[in-house]
């Protein structure tokens, strides 16, 4: 019984990994970054760049 529970436990992180890795790309895809729904310094930077 436990060896199940590892495994279910196992099979989640793994699931839950690959779900968060596609999503990454799929934004990256669309051009925008993983961090651009935050207020970075990078995007500061190139904000004052841009003026």
């Amino acid at each position: 019984m436990k060896l199940f529970i590892n495994i279910v436990i196992i099979v989640a992180i793994i699931a839950i990994a690959i779900f968060l890795l596609i999503k990454t790309f799929q934004r990256g895809k669309q051009g925008k970054c993983a961090a651009c729904d935050y207020d970075c310094e990078i995007k500061k930077q190139l904000a004052k760049a841009k003026k």
